[in-house]
């Protein structure tokens, strides 16, 4: 029943369109809808007091992984940030990420990891008279900074300002902070983290070759590179990161006792998506999103970086980027983007 209303509205709409096809400011306006990047939703609140207006980002429900989506949320941070707005943001119970019960004292997904950026919660919003709520196009605006760069592939002023946007706008929650920060130290000990090397490993579901997403590297390639780069650096440790199980057995044969990696991360074989995994376990949406936040400050903390073009490696680097440093060694195994006729990427 809800397709068949659908259906008619479209039809309806379809028709109203047909009807205004005769007004060439109508037909602009329209056919300009979705390259506005700078429209917002004006949310009428009778009880606000508070003049100063405030950026709802409210997310979208997506079926994304969680980098997907923090890569996203810092397009429309950079659009608060450009015109001088104080964000707000949520994710909905729909985020692959989410509980059906609070996690760390909230029921806003973003909050069971992060700060609010300007210190204002969802139930804040109604103190406010005026609220502008983001729309998918806002987040547009950043990637116009890509130039002739766009989806998987990110150029240096992109990553630079996601870096600066980064710094101002995302803090981890005083309890994720405190955790990932000992795990860190659990894992690497004395060793000093510029003599670490990195790599990111990004398999299972990558190897359908999705369209528009990057050609698939092989394990077998992030090892040859990861030893190249390794002997040539002098590095004392290899840190892995990877969703694919396959990928620890082949870097532990290569690098023996000097490769270290988190022991309790679900990792998947084959084809699937460890997003999509069922496990009894508690919290596991969550804790799926804090294993792959623990890997990626990991990623970012050592001195050189092998991985390919995944939005795990581009959050590490913008990371990276945000603390005012750069890898001494970055190398990102770039095979090109797959385009071709078969509709298969995910949503």
């Amino acid at each position: 029943m809800d397709r068949l209303k659908k259906g008619i509205q479209r039809i309806r709409f379809a028709l109203y369109c047909l009807r205004q096809s005769g007004d060439s400011r109508f037909v602009k306006r329209v056919n300009e809808l979705g390259k506005d990047n700078n429209l917002v939703e004006l949310i009428k609140t009778d009880n606000g007091i508070i003049q100063e207006p405030v950026y709802f980002i409210d997310m979208e429900e997506s079926h994304s992984g969680f980098f997907a989506e923090h890569n996203r949320l810092l397009g429309f941070l950079y659009f608060a940030d450009q015109y001088g707005l104080k964000p707000v943001v949520r994710f909905h119970k729909g985020y692959c990420y989410a509980e059906d019960h609070p996690v760390n004292g909230t029921d806003n997904p973003f909050e069971y990891y992060f700060e609010q950026p300007a210190g204002i919660t969802v139930e804040d919003i109604n103190k406010y008279q005026h609220v502008l709520k983001s729309r998918k196009e806002n987040s547009k605006q950043a990637v116009l900074l890509n130039e002739d760069a766009n989806g998987y592939m990110r150029n240096e002023k992109y990553l630079q300002e996601m870096g600066r946007i980064t710094e101002k706008y995302i803090h981890l929650n005083p309890v994720l902070k405190e955790y990932i920060e000992s795990e860190k130290k659990k894992l690497f000990g004395e060793q000093a983290e510029a003599d670490i090397l990195a790599v990111h490993v990004r398999g299972t579901d990558f190897k359908q070759n999705y369209n528009g997403h990057p050609v698939q590297v092989t394990i077998e390639e992030y090892r040859q590179e990861a030893r190249t780069v390794y002997d040539r650096g002098n590095y004392r440790l290899l840190f892995l990161a990877t969703d694919d199980e396959d990928a620890i057995g082949i870097f532990k044969k290569e690098f023996g006792d000097r490769l270290v990696y988190y022991t309790d991360v679900i990792r998947s074989k084959g084809k699937e998506t460890v997003m999509n995994s069922i496990v009894d376990r508690k919290d596991h949406h969550y804790m799926l999103g804090v294993e792959v936040l623990r890997d990626m400050y990991a990623l970012a903390a050592c001195g050189g970086l092998v991985a390919g073009l995944s939005q795990v490696s581009y959050a590490a680097r913008i990371q990276k980027k945000s603390t005012g440093h750069d890898y001494r060694d970055l190398s990102i195994l770039n095979k090109g983007i797959n385009y071709h006729q078969k509709e298969n990427c995910p949503d």
